[in-house]
């Protein structure tokens, strides 16, 4: 191969990779759900996963508290219906929500363990969906960033929302299944972001949610050695380049 090939395979590469990138970007990341749903019965079922350095919560009646899982406290901001807030860093916003209830009953939680409020009036009020176009978005992410969801999801009926399932990034999580009246069960998502939005489309026969957990794994910052080495490499390339056209 004589040194102009080379020279074209290089850039080709170069714009190749730069391509890639670009066309990743652009795409929601693909999001790696829970094998099962899981059932909720106190405060300890909020997920503070280790590796992740901040955590914030959401809820969805509205109102702001603070709960504590018995190993630290999870701040909830209160968002209604179709509404956005602030968490962890970044913003969490509701579209397409049919309803929003304000009465109790609707979770099996009565612990009164967190404080100030209980576990139970996070979940007891919720915002539902009953025509399949409902979304759940975060923005405000920093690409590279790793990030979890934790979902809530509960009904004062049995088996009403059964069918409930998120679907992000080409990804589907299982559905909600079978289940007691009350019932809350939550769902983790975990993606790393190549944009700095990810969308969650809620579907199923009335699914309902009382609250979600968001928690933020920083992405590794590279060495400083790591940075002289792309430096001497760009260096390297740029002056194969300049004699290549002496």
């Amino acid at each position: 191969m004589n040194k102009t090939l080379k020279t074209r395979s290089i850039l080709t590469a170069v714009v190749a990779t730069i391509c890639v990138f670009v066309s990743t970007s652009a795409k929601a990341a693909v999001v790696t759900w829970d094998a099962n749903w899981t059932l909720v019965t106190n405060e300890t079922g909020i997920q503070t996963l280790g590796g992740y350095t901040t955590y914030g919560g959401v809820n969805f009646n509205g109102s702001t508290t603070t709960i504590n899982n018995g190993s630290q406290n999870v701040v909830f901001t209160g968002i209604a219906q179709n509404a956005s807030g602030s968490t962890a860093g970044i913003t969490v916003g509701s579209t397409g929500f049919a309803f929003q209830s304000t009465g109790s009953g609707n979770s099996n939680v009565v612990s009164a363990v967190g404080a100030p409020q209980t576990w139970a009036t996070v979940l007891d009020r919720v915002i539902g969906d009953d025509n399949n176009s409902a979304t759940i978005d975060l923005s405000g992410l920093t690409l590279g960033d790793n990030y979890y969801v934790q979902f809530f999801s509960n009904t004062p009926d049995a088996n009403l929302n059964q069918t409930t399932l998120i679907s992000s990034g080409g990804a589907d999580s299982p559905a909600f299944g079978a289940h007691a009246s009350g019932v809350t069960r939550y769902m983790i998502g975990s993606f790393t972001a190549d944009a700095t939005s990810q969308s969650f489309a809620i579907t199923g026969a009335e699914p309902s949610f009382g609250a979600l957990v968001v928690g933020v794994q920083p992405a590794a910052v590279p060495e400083p050695s790591t940075y002289v080495l792309v430096a001497v490499a760009v260096a390297g390339f740029t002056g194969f380049a300049r004699r290549r056209k002496l």
